[in-house]
């Protein structure tokens, strides 16, 4: 049977459970949701790395955006200019305070605003946290691989920060192959925020890690996160899919594992 790992995204972290319940658990909710488009249950095994953020992310706990320090002001501002540019209106300037930033944010993909601030703070606490390197980093990369690896996976689901931390651990251990990787809600592309800030640098080494025989992405066309929606213009993707996925939950990994896109793409791996 085909072994599937999935790798979560931001807002997983789980400390009232210990790290194997907590993976299991988001691992069968993962499994449930995929159900939904399959017909059918497949178990998901869950790379669950976001107790190694914990202690960076609680120590930027704070969600007033003015809060942000100097390089995550600039990786903020990347991230507005990238989404602007993805939506062809006019370019914000970098020295917009944080709070205008989001809220300018929210109003151009058409957003409440409250629900976007805990959003884009959160992107802005826990992505940061990882690509800021350190341990933290390594601990992350080595728990999905070392999930992978023993789970001997054939398709690997990728979901937004997860996609990050999936496609550096898949460069870090070049002789753990995949069929399949499925990035979706990814911010890999992002210039400036998250793709000048990967190990190895894509530009160096390659587009795609050796390990992977064929890689989907699938993006919401609302996700602000996965701007631009297609990889293939900065990595050796084999197909983008671009989907709505839903109006208001844009990026939740539960929305895009029971989509048509997602089953289409799993069901060819099975």
């Amino acid at each position: 049977m085909t072994s599937i790992v999935g790798v979560h995204g931001i807002h997983h972290d789980m400390p009232e459970y210990d790290p194997v319940t907590a993976a299991a658990k988001i691992g069968e909710t993962w499994s449930v949701n995929l159900a939904k488009g399959m017909g059918v249950h497949v178990p998901v095994k869950m790379a669950y790395y976001a107790p190694h953020l914990r202690r960076a992310t609680s120590q930027a706990a704070n969600d007033d955006p003015q809060s942000l320090d100097d390089e995550a002001r600039e990786m903020l501002a990347a991230w507005d200019a990238e989404y602007r540019e993805h939506l062809q209106v006019p370019q914000g300037a970098a020295t917009v305070v944080p709070r205008q930033l989001i809220s300018g944010m929210a109003r151009l993909g058409g957003f409440a605003s409250a629900p976007f601030h805990l959003f884009a703070m959160g992107m802005m606490r826990e992505v940061p946290a990882y690509l800021r390197g350190g341990p933290q980093r390594q601990a992350a990369r080595e728990e999905v691989a070392k999930t992978i690896q023993n789970a001997n996976a054939s398709v690997v689901l990728a979901h937004s920060l997860g996609s990050v931390v999936a496609y550096e651990a898949l460069w870090a251990w070049p002789d753990i192959t995949v069929d399949l990787l499925v990035t979706f809600g990814s911010p890999l592309g992002i210039r400036g925020f998250v793709f000048d800030r990967l190990v190895p640098k894509p530009v160096e080494v390659g587009l795609r890690p050796p390990g992977v025989r064929r890689w989907v992405n699938i993006a919401d066309k609302g996700d602000v996160c996965a701007v631009p929606r297609w990889l293939r213009r900065s990595f050796e993707v084999d197909e983008d899919v671009e989907d709505t996925i839903h109006k208001f939950a844009f990026h939740k990994a539960a929305r895009y594992l029971a989509a048509p896109a997602m089953t289409k793409t799993v069901e060819r791996a099975l």
